[in-house]
């Protein structure tokens, strides 16, 4: 639902350094600190301890809604703190440790909090957080007060979870919406942002100390989504937007703060949603009514072919039907599927059946066998000329390849790799003849065999010739289909 904002970059952590459990907790952590750094916002950084009164930094992540402190990454660097440091101090202790206040770091003045992470070995790590003072200043000092206890609460929560999921919070976009909600359902704060939304919800109150359910949910729908162990997801729904609501709760809960709620207008992606599926749907109709033209053509040949007395043009009217019949087969796929995919084992398999059914002899005994990938598909384009190549193969292979004979044996195999996809029909019949060169010697099918390959699949044609024949194509792998528009 939400977009993932950057990750905090992370170095790995050496066995030696922390115990496997541990260094599990420190990673959990890890995938929190996007999610913080614009929340406080501040500098995240964590780090471990290596011995010889030194740390490195593991991992970190900057606010992207004001300057970082760094102008370079500091993951990997290592560094000596002093003894009164905060880091020190939290590694020693066990307990939070505040730093030095108003230390100034390129030309900005911090806040420096030494949050350690005690595990059952010791301390596994230090995760900092550095603020900057001028956003305090910005604020009163009671709302000071609420900032400092709502950080420290989220951070503290954060941390406890950590040991036990892997969970990451999405980050905080521009434009999102941040409420403190206490343990009454009360507004105890509102962001900039939340307060731009409440008026375009229509909410005219001022909505610090206003109960969640009286603005924001009074004459509007509220559903759950999705819950899990770190934050909870619903939706507001108004007659004009739509809104994504994160709702995190923290520990302790009491009358000064009981969850942090992140909203998020989802109001375009919705819309966009709305048009895909009626996108979908008119191509899926689209699909459905070729696949209905088609098959009345299919449908005027045979009558044709009926009443005709000539076997030559009751044998050319019989190809164009099947070849018209196996992109119908297509077709049917798409209109009946949400993606522009289409199953190759399964359009196989009902290609071959229609080519026994349509060009084999009553007094003929062929067994078939078809071996394909079980997930192998392909998009429409690609599988429509694939089929045509396949119909074509199949007719000049069951309308020559046995011959004066009544038993024979007819596989087809499918099969991909990274780079390509194989199609190989092999039979067992007279073969072809030794001097055979479709350019030269072959029908119209082995003009259009030739073609679609070449042209369409950009693939190769081999003929080999063993007991029987194969005939193998190779065309270059598609890779994997594209996302079908859904968002995060």
């Amino acid at each position: 639902m939400y977009p993932q904002g950057p990750l905090a970059w992370t170095l790995p952590i050496q066995e030696h350094i922390l115990h496997e459990q541990e260094r599990h907790w420190v990673l959990n952590i890890a995938r929190q600190l996007a999610f913080l750094a614009d929340f406080i916002p501040a500098d995240l950084l964590i780090h471990c301890y290596v011995g010889a009164d030194q740390f490195v930094t593991v991992a970190e992540a900057k606010p992207t809604v004001r300057q970082s402190f760094y102008r370079r990454s500091q993951i990997g660097q290592r560094f000596t703190p002093e003894q009164s440091s905060a880091i020190w101090r939290a590694q020693q202790s066990g307990q939070l440790a505040v730093g030095e206040v108003g230390k100034v770091v390129n030309g900005q003045p911090m806040s420096h909090v030494a949050y350690p992470l005690q595990g059952e070995h010791g301390v596994a790590a230090i995760l900092v957080v550095e603020r900057n003072l001028y956003e305090e200043l910005k604020h009163s000092e009671s709302k000071r007060q609420l900032y400092r206890l709502a950080i420290t609460r989220v951070v503290k929560t954060l941390i406890e979870k950590a040991k036990s999921s892997s969970i990451a919070l999405p980050a905080i976009l521009p434009g999102d919406a941040l409420l403190l909600i206490n343990d009454q359902g009360k507004i105890i704060h509102a962001s900039a942002g939340a307060l731009s939304l409440a008026r375009r919800l229509g909410i005219t109150e001022l909505i610090e100390g206003l109960t969640w359910s009286d603005s924001f949910l009074s004459g509007n729908d509220f559903r759950s989504v999705h819950t899990n162990p770190i934050f909870w997801e619903s939706e507001l729904v108004t007659p004009n937007l739509t809104v994504a609501v994160r709702t995190i709760p923290v520990t302790p809960k009491d009358e000064v703060i009981d969850h942090v709620m992140v909203l998020h207008d989802i109001t375009e992606l919705k819309q966009k949603d709305r048009e895909l599926v009626i996108k979908s749907t008119l191509v899926k109709e689209v699909h459905h009514r070729v696949k209905n033209n088609l098959q009345t053509v299919a449908g005027l040949l045979r009558l044709q072919q009926r009443r005709s007395q000539n076997a030559e043009v009751k044998m050319i009217l019989n190809e164009s039907i099947t070849r018209i019949a196996s992109i119908a087969l297509v077709h049917e796929y798409l209109s009946n599927d949400d993606l522009e995919m289409v199953d190759i084992k399964e359009l196989a398999g009902n290609l071959l059946s229609l080519a026994l059914q349509s060009m084999l002899d009553h007094t003929q005994r062929i067994s078939t066998r078809l071996q394909c990938s079980d997930a192998l598909t392909l998009p429409s384009a690609a599988a429509t000329s694939l089929a045509l190549v396949l119909n074509e193969l199949l007719q000049n292979t069951i309308k020559h390849a046995f011959t004066g004979r009544s038993e024979g044996r007819v596989e087809v195999r499918i099969f991909e790799d990274d780079e390509r996809i194989t199609l190989e029909i092999e039979d067992d019949g007279i073969g072809l003849p030794e001097h055979f060169e479709p350019d030269r010697d072959g029908n119209l099918g082995w003009q259009i065999i030739k073609t679609l390959i070449r042209d369409d699949l950009h693939g190769e044609l081999h003929i080999l010739r063993a007991s029987g024949t194969v005939i193998r194509v190779t065309l270059p792998h598609p890779g994997p289909p594209e996302p079908s528009g859904q968002h995060p």
